[in-house]
């Protein structure tokens, strides 16, 4: 699913910046900025995945910082730990999917680990538990 737009923004003295936005309520058509990034990771990425997998779909594995393009078939990586996850060749779409479900299945919404807030404590029913939770901040 698409979570953002990412656009690149560089100031006066050459310092680049990715504007994240998403669209904005209620299919209003205008767009908000959500996030700006230090760097052109969005951009760079993007202009590589085009150029190594023509009309694929370019993808971040936030957990590991990984940058890949995919199409039907096949995940290819666009960067060093993206290799070390997929290898330098890629994978098949379905084997990178096992991969991700062996890496994080047990941490969905709903799950035990979720459930007990590692998942950043956010939900239905993690306020209710507090259990472990940090103290308040003095």
């Amino acid at each position: 699913t698409l979570d953002y737009l990412a656009a690149t923004a560089v100031s006066p003295d050459g310092q680049k910046a990715s504007l994240w936005t998403v669209p904005g309520a209620a299919g209003s058509g205008e767009w908000q900025v959500v996030n700006i990034a230090t760097g052109d990771d969005e951009a760079r990425y993007t202009a590589q995945g085009a150029r190594a997998l023509p009309g694929g779909t370019v993808f971040r594995e936030p957990q590991i910082d990984a940058w890949y393009v995919h199409d039907a078939s096949r995940v290819l990586p666009l960067d060093e730990d993206a290799r070390a996850a997929v290898g330098a060749k890629g994978t098949t779409l379905t084997a990178y999917r096992a991969r991700v479900r062996e890496a994080y299945g047990d941490k969905l919404p709903g799950s035990g680990y979720a459930k007990s807030g590692k998942a950043g404590g956010y939900g239905p029913g993690a306020a209710a538990d507090t259990a472990g939770a940090p103290a308040p901040a003095p």
